[in-house]
């Protein structure tokens, strides 16, 4: 790999480490940055660079680099850009939550009648979403496609966006390692009409929790009761919780329990897992696929301390509706939470395309429990109420396939 390194210390990656896929340059690791660099963003913003680089030379020599590249019409520079959500104008953030409350509101699309009354608590559009996801819950998490279903099951939702609701902009996503030190305070949670809505009301006199799968013993956040204000104020979540602990868990999988969105917005998760720090090492010192999702979701055996990665991280630092494990896509801020883990498993990829595109590894079944045949390429993977099976291995690249985006 080129550096060039400028007064200020940081590195910028030269044009030639575009080529990283074709020359089997070795890739970056977190010991080429200092401590400072890490922990501040300035090695997470340079190596992002280097990964749209690799994208962009990639995209252009795509006929010429080998059989893991797509064939698309496809391009790095027509690719729609997905950006944070706090730097979307306040035209395209009210666009967007516009959008996703229609989503509430519209009666299901693939439900039919014959079904709804196994399903009871499938009320919406969006609920056939959050109820896809209770479905396959244990299929999707710890297994060799949880990169790969979730970057296909956002991609359905802002498509509904837009066709359905009127959206007019790209799936933003949410950056939590900007909020790490206080997420309570970021921009999104202002609870003004350009926001992600509030926090939940605050809940005081609460206790510490210890959750037994994880040994973990957590503080309260700084919330915990129905978002107040803000575009998600008056949403009536109606599937789940089924897992979530201080809180009356449903008693049948789909059971209809209407109720407000919560949210708990907790330093503690964010502290722990959501850093630049958290966010640099685990996507540079983890180059083999296995590794990196396992790490990513807190299913480290290596380090016992890990015990969310940064996507457990996302959901338990958001909170409420958020924390439970299976119905966890009612709140929205689900989809931006998953854009920001689409953008990361997108910028390991691109760090060395050529190895990291195609490369899977894992069953279907969370921890292989029970156990299951090793995931394919040409494995179909459901989506339930949300859109017909698609093939895993037309989910690898976000310019090809159904896809045409990057990140910014």
């Amino acid at each position: 790999m080129m550096y060039t390194i400028l007064a200020t210390g940081l590195l910028v990656a030269t044009l030639a480490s575009a080529q990283v896929g074709v020359s089997g340059a070795q890739t970056p690791q977190s010991s080429d940055y200092t401590p400072q660099q890490i922990a501040d963003g300035t090695a997470f913003n340079n190596v992002s660079r280097m990964a749209l680089e690799n994208m962009q030379y990639n995209s252009d020599h795509r006929n010429t680099i080998g059989p893991s590249i797509t064939t698309t019409n496809c391009t790095y520079e027509n690719a729609q850009q997905r950006q944070e959500w706090r730097t979307l104008d306040p035209a395209t953030r009210k666009n967007f939550t516009s959008a996703a409350t229609c989503l509430m509101k519209l009666p299901p699309t693939h439900m039919t009648t014959a079904e709804s009354p196994y399903y009871p608590g499938v009320k919406s559009r969006h609920d056939e979403y959050v109820a896809t996801h209770i479905n396959y819950t244990l299929n999707i998490h710890d297994t060799a496609d949880f990169f790969a279903w979730h970057r296909m099951f956002i991609h359905f939702w802002e498509q509904d966006l837009k066709n359905l609701c009127g959206y007019t902009g790209v799936l933003p996503y949410w950056n939590w390692a900007l909020d790490a030190a206080a997420p309570q305070d970021s921009p999104l949670f202002t609870g003004d009409a350009y926001s992600m809505g509030s926090n939940g009301k605050y809940i005081a006199n609460r206790t510490d929790t210890w959750l037994a799968l994880q040994d973990v013993t957590f503080p309260p956040g700084t919330g915990g009761g129905c978002v107040l204000s803000g575009p998600f104020s008056n949403t009536t979540v109606h599937l789940g919780p089924l897992d979530l602990p201080n809180t009356p868990n449903v008693n049948s999988t789909f059971q209809y329990n209407p109720r407000c969105l919560a949210r708990d917005l907790n330093p503690y998760f964010t502290q722990t897992y959501n850093t630049y720090t958290n966010l640099t090492t685990t996507l540079l010192d983890n180059i083999y696929i296995s590794n990196f999702q396992s790490v990513s979701q807190g299913y480290d055996a290596a380090n016992n301390a890990n015990k969310f990665g940064v996507h457990g991280g996302g959901h338990w630092g958001t909170g409420g509706s958020m924390s439970d494990f299976h119905s966890s896509p009612a709140d929205p801020l689900f989809f931006l939470h998953h854009g920001m883990i689409d953008r990361f498993w997108t910028i390991w990829q691109n760090l060395d395309l050529y190895r990291r595109q195609n490369v899977i590894s894992g069953t279907s079944t969370l921890g292989n429990s029970p156990p299951s045949a090793e995931m394919t390429l040409e494995d179909m993977l459901p989506f339930g109420f949300v859109a017909g099976d698609v093939r895993f291995g037309d989910v690898m690249d976000t310019l090809g396939g159904a896809f045409c985006y990057r990140y910014d």
